[in-house]
């Protein structure tokens, strides 16, 4: 190992066993020779550190996005995408962060979609290796899952979710909802008082969410774990935050486009181009105060 990499494994240990704690039991860490390893001997929870990256999940488990992240990046960057998606979502994120404070990006993908303030400390949290690993807007890259969060209760300013929770999906529409369900307590769990939690996504139009709510356990015992995403609808999302985040405070602040504005409904087959009208879905920030 060259003393570059030596230095650079040697911070990223200092900023895991500072900043991290095991997430099973969440107990602190400590970190030798790139193995992670928890401190509460009854847990024995081991994690590594590899390319730069805190690594807490099954490398063996691939992502759907592990070898389409570039096509995934290419897709979102186009005008249509940035125009509908991420433009004015980003200018808001630069607007509301404040430096000094500590942000964890869930499913932050390969790229960041807004630009950081100075001294803002960026967590990057992603299901996908190749993903986090090609990221380097990010401040600390954890490869894990938003169901098992690697960080102290309240200890996050601010978390941010860019299209994230719809890729959180079980085998059942029942899972995807436990799940769900489950990942947002760990949102409530990790979040400062004070704080914020910042959810962007897409959520279909009634007839839509409805369809696909009786048609998905059909499509996914058809298609297998290709199928992995489900839109939820804007008050699903409000019955989300009150089932696990009762005591935060939930608004909605909705994005325009032109329903004739197309964009991919798979976003990894990017010549499929469509308009919105023969998928009308909102464009939302569900945004919960502590």
């Amino acid at each position: 190992m060259t003393p570059v990499a030596d230095r650079s494994l040697s911070m990223l240990g200092e900023q895991v066993e500072r900043l991290l704690v095991c997430p099973r039991c969440t107990s602190r860490f400590a970190v030798t020779d790139g193995q992670v390893v928890c401190q509460n001997r009854a847990c024995g929870f081991v994690g590594m550190l590899a390319d730069d990256v805190a690594l807490f999940g099954d490398r063996s488990q691939l992502s759907f996005f592990d070898d389409r992240h570039g096509v995934m990046t290419s897709v979102t960057t186009t005008r249509s995408i940035r125009c509908l998606c991420y433009d004015a979502q980003g200018q808001l994120v630069e607007n509301l962060l404040r430096p000094g404070q500590l942000v964890l990006d869930v499913g932050c993908g390969p790229t960041l979609p807004y630009v950081k303030p100075k001294d803002t400390f960026v967590i990057g949290l992603e299901a996908s290796f190749e993903s986090i690993r090609a990221n380097h807007d990010v401040d600390l890259r954890v490869y894990g899952t938003a169901a098992e969060l690697p960080l102290p209760d309240q200890s996050v300013d601010t978390i941010l979710a860019f299209y994230a929770v719809h890729h959180m999906t079980g085998t059942t529409v029942a899972q995807n909802r436990r799940m769900a369900v489950k990942v947002f307590r760990e949102f409530g769990r990790v979040v400062k008082p004070g704080g914020e939690l910042l959810v962007f996504e897409v959520s279909p139009w009634r007839p839509f969410w409805v369809a696909e709510k009786h048609l998905w356990n059909a499509a996914r015992a058809v298609i297998g774990h290709r199928l992995d995403m489900f839109f939820y609808s804007e008050r699903a999302y409000e019955a989300l935050g009150r089932a696990a985040i009762p005591e935060a405070e939930f608004s909605t602040q909705r994005f325009g486009t032109s329903m004739l504005s197309l964009f991919p409904p798979a976003f990894s087959l990017p010549w499929l181009q469509i308009p919105r009208f023969l998928y009308p879905f909102a464009v939302n920030l569900y945004r919960w105060r502590f």
